[in-house]
């Protein structure tokens, strides 16, 4: 009887919804469950269990919900995604499931109670809120003309200096001068402007090139920036693929005027790197969004069939822009995203409403 009575002690209830009572051994198992699933991989049970707690009572709630509304759920397609769960995420095939459950000692009570209630919930999205999402073709438009606005990449330098006199010393040099003092610490970087907040974006939105903003009180110290770069991309290069041959050499700076005296093209590219005794030339197709700032920049400013160069310490990457491929903007795309955001709100919003017309009392000690 002894082990009976201190398991009696150790369980408490520490939450109640709707009558229903959840206890510290539930956020237990669930943790467990959790653990089963992860392997060699653990959480920590102090950090998760408030996030369980609130997870658990959401499901109670659902739960309720989905009987409210007469929502059911057959045997076969609770089995089914249980089945696709074990198997997608554990990247198992159908017959080494049970082998692969009992090995880890997965709890499949658990897993199939957390599965259900997100079945049910889909449930309750399909009835309560897709039939009231309604996308307008104006709204549609909208959205694409936001799509279609162009952007700015912006290089440019940042001086941190200790001293204010010093620095607003250094605004009216960099006003002047492209010189300041090689003493002053400085560091370079392009920036995409859309991507930015806070301070920065603030600063360099309303800067053009060679402007000097400044001096701007940091915690380390005081900020002046010198723009150096600022370059206007249009939607439609941004979505563009470009086509592109490159070459990767070593050491002599010499060879981007040569390739030019050779009227380099995409054509005799290849045979001109040949001659030269270069690496093998490299072709790829890459989409203008997944290229770096400076690359962007770069090819914003390259003309098809011709030769530019980037480099890096003492490494040179030769480029040829072979080919630009714009690519159309898909208006059934941006109505699907915007129907998911549209479904994802008003899911949310009616959760946050099922919560609020739920009993839950807390119970912790």
């Amino acid at each position: 009887m002894l082990p009976l009575r201190l398991l009696a002690t150790e369980i408490e209830i520490v939450a109640d919804v709707n009558g229903e009572p959840i206890s510290n051994l539930d956020i237990e198992r669930r943790i467990n469950f959790i653990n089963s699933l992860l392997g060699t991989q653990k959480i920590n049970q102090k950090e998760v269990k408030s996030q369980i707690l609130r997870q658990l009572i959401d499901e109670i709630i659902i739960v309720s919900e989905a009987q409210k509304m007469n929502i059911e759920l057959s045997n076969e397609e609770l089995n089914n995604a249980v089945t696709l769960f074990l198997t997608q995420s554990l990247k198992l095939k159908a017959d080494e499931v049970d082998q692969y459950v009992k090995k880890h000692n997965i709890d499949l009570n658990t897993l199939k109670k957390q599965i259900k209630c997100q079945l049910l919930w889909n449930k309750i999205i399909e009835v309560g809120v897709v039939p009231l999402i309604n996308i307008s073709d104006q709204e549609v438009d909208d959205a694409r003309k936001q799509k279609e606005k162009s952007d700015y990449l912006i290089t440019f330098q940042e001086f941190i200096i200790p001293d204010q006199k010093i620095a607003e010393d250094l605004v009216k040099k960099l006003r002047t001068s492209n010189n300041p003092e090689s003493s002053i610490k400085m560091s370079k970087a392009t920036v995409n402007l859309s991507q930015l907040k806070g301070k920065l974006k603030d600063v360099l939105e309303g800067l053009e090139i060679s402007d000097v903003a400044g001096p701007v009180s940091l915690s380390e110290g005081y900020s002046v920036i010198k723009v150096i770069d600022k370059v206007q991309l249009d939607h439609t290069l941004l979505k563009s693929t470009l086509k592109l041959k490159q070459v990767v050499v070593e050491g002599s700076e010499s060879l981007l005027s040569s390739f030019k005296e050779q009227k380099v093209s995409c054509l005799n590219f290849d045979k001109l790197a040949d001659d030269f005794k270069l690496p093998s030339v490299k072709e790829f197709e890459i989409k203008m969004r997944n290229l770096n700032p400076d690359l962007q920049i770069l090819f914003s400013k390259t003309n098809m069939n011709e030769i530019v160069e980037l480099r890096e310490n003492s490494t040179a990457k030769l480029m040829m822009l072979c080919d630009i491929k714009n690519n159309a903007m898909d208006i059934e795309a941006i109505k699907q995203e915007m129907y998911q955001q549209k479904i994802m709100i008003q899911s949310n919003l009616l959760l946050d409403n099922m919560r609020k017309n739920a009993a839950v009392s807390y119970q912790f000690n």
